[in-house]
């Protein structure tokens, strides 16, 4: 977690201890589970020197990815039925389901066969899914979620060449969705749409190489909880 997440969970831990003495309501704690579409575009722009006859050049792609994912959260439930809450996704997850890779001849670039060709590989993972959320009731069981959220972006590139190596990244983003409330015996459930943009990531290599990228996550949910 960045230094900024861990104040404002601080700042939010100390509000719910403040706020059970002075006000009424109640808190939740419960588990999601969701199916989540995560879209991510991205380009890598290589220097001089590091590719095929020592040009720069620019490649571009495209993933989709569908996953099920979990994640925990507790919340503060005031009377007028504003929620307060945070949540948090544990593990890591492919941002997409293969490795993408492609070959180069770079003759005279360290790293390559005999041949001068090179195959260089590109993978990336996220963990550290956080999102501190407010959920506004609009109607009878229904409400308006708005949160921001955080995310652990690994880069998991093969460095067997001078093209250098990119560090990992952590993004800041907005969640916005809807849902409605509902309980199953003595718990409580929520069905929601949910909507995450990222800010887009942008590394740059030991060689100076870029990559830029934009990532966004749309998921269907169905948490349970309990309050007390």
């Amino acid at each position: 977690l960045g230094n900024v997440m861990k104040n404002i969970i601080t700042t939010i831990l100390a509000f719910f201890a403040l706020t059970g003495v002075s006000l009424a309501g109640s808190y939740g704690i419960g588990v999601t589970g969701s199916l989540a579409m995560v879209s991510a575009e991205g380009s890598e722009t290589t220097t001089a020197g590091t590719v095929a006859g020592g040009a720069a050049n620019t490649n571009n792609k495209s993933v989709d990815e569908d996953t099920v994912i979990g994640s925990i959260f507790v919340d503060y439930e005031a009377d007028s039925g504003v929620v307060y809450g945070f949540s948090h996704v544990p593990g890591s997850a492919g941002v997409s389901d293969k490795t993408h890779s492609r070959t180069e001849t770079a003759q005279g670039v360290s790293g390559t066969d005999a041949s001068g060709s090179v195959t260089r590989t590109a993978d990336a993972e996220v963990e550290n899914f956080n999102t501190l959320y407010l959920e506004y009731p609009v109607a009878t069981s229904s409400y308006i979620k708005l949160g921001w959220s955080q995310i652990d972006v690994n880069t998991k590139e093969n460095a067997i060449t001078n093209s250098g190596v990119y560090g990992n990244d952590t993004l800041n983003g907005f969640t916005i969705g809807a849902g409605k409330n509902g309980s199953l015996g003595s718990y409580f459930t929520k069905a929601a749409i949910e909507y995450t943009d990222f800010e887009d990531l942008s590394l740059t290599s030991t060689t100076s190489n870029k990559i830029t990228a934009d990532l966004d996550v749309l998921e269907f949910k169905f948490g349970i909880g309990k309050r007390f």
